[in-house]
């Protein structure tokens, strides 16, 4: 059984370290994360921090970061310099 794009999200926060309450809050955006990362242009989403496309690790963090309650401007702000989400700045 192929395992989907809301699914591949889901072992990527729980490889990230997520904890199992915090990856059932998020679970209603996985599918809209997923059409993000399709939409700029990222064929596969990855299933772990540790492997895949720098980038789309790097994206699908911040992606998972602003859909959290708790969220970090510093690191957000970092994340979104890297992934090229909006011009540089510092």
């Amino acid at each position: 059984m192929p395992v989907t794009d809301a699914g591949r999200i889901e072992m990527f926060a729980v490889r990230s370290g997520l904890a199992p309450q915090s990856v059932d809050a998020l679970r209603e955006d996985f599918d809209r994360m997923a059409r993000h990362m399709h939409a700029k242009g990222y064929a596969e989403i990855p299933d772990s921090p540790l492997t895949g496309d720098a980038r789309a690790v790097t994206l699908l963090t911040l992606l998972i970061r602003q859909a959290s309650e708790l969220r970090d401007q510093a690191i957000e702000h970092h994340l979104r310099n890297i992934t090229g989400t909006r011009p540089w700045k510092i």
